[in-house]
């Protein structure tokens, strides 16, 4: 039986939503600022995350990873829950519990199951103390004292991410203030407009310096 690969899986189920979401959301005042809330939540786990993993070559036990075993996907799901808040539709709410489930359960087993090759008792012992996602209250006994790294960060490509969401919650704005709410073209729209253009160039400029990085890590190592 062939494996089934849940990242893929997560282009065919979660990404073409973003297509029709506008159209279905039922954006409010309140709904949209809450969401966005959310997602800044979200983005923030993430990004905390994100400076102290690197991955496949060290078991991150350190920051987040002293709480939860999967502190990045704990930001998606919160990042997806602020999503779902602003869209303020029940059953893109359903949709997004139930596929969320399929997918990230699947790719934890399936990580969990290169972790477990990889690092051997060092990862049980981990697995016994930390829960799989929602944090507990006390840390991992074991945890390494490494201090969180912008430069990881980076290098994991988080920037791109925060970047992307930036643009999604800002054109949702413009969305919402034109077509939901008819607001017209007024002082708010005219800032929304301006961020919209800066997060679109910041998202462009951390994908090139990214590549470039990599081009470069490529050649030095050839």
């Amino acid at each position: 039986m062939k494996k089934i690969r849940f990242k893929k899986l997560r282009l065919w189920l979660v990404y073409p939503v973003f297509i029709i979401y506008p159209f279905v959301a039922r954006m409010t005042d309140s709904s949209y600022w809450l969401g966005a809330g959310v997602m800044l939540l979200g983005l923030v786990v993430r990004f905390w995350a994100s400076g102290y993993i690197s991955k496949s070559r060290t078991l991150a036990t350190s920051g987040p990873y002293a709480y939860t075993r999967n502190p990045l996907y704990l930001g998606n799901f919160i990042l997806g829950l602020g999503v779902v808040v602003m869209s303020c539709n029940i059953w893109l709410a359903l949709y997004y519990f139930v596929t969320f489930c399929i997918l990230y359960v699947g790719t934890i087993t399936e990580e969990q199951e290169v972790l477990e090759g990889k690092f051997g008792d060092a990862y049980h012992d981990y697995v016994a103390c930390v829960p799989m996602f929602f944090p507990s209250i006390k840390a991992y006994r074991k945890a390494e004292k490494k201090p969180f790294s912008l430069k990881q960060s980076f290098k994991n490509g988080e920037f791109i991410r925060i970047s992307g969401f930036l643009v999604l919650a800002v054109f949702m704005f413009l969305w919402y203030s034109f077509f939901v709410a008819k607001k017209g073209f007024d002082e708010a729209s005219a800032i929304a407009l301006i961020l919209f253009v800066v997060f679109l160039f910041f998202l462009w400029f951390n994908i090139y310096i990214r590549r470039k990085s990599e081009r470069k890590g490529a050649v030095d190592g050839a």
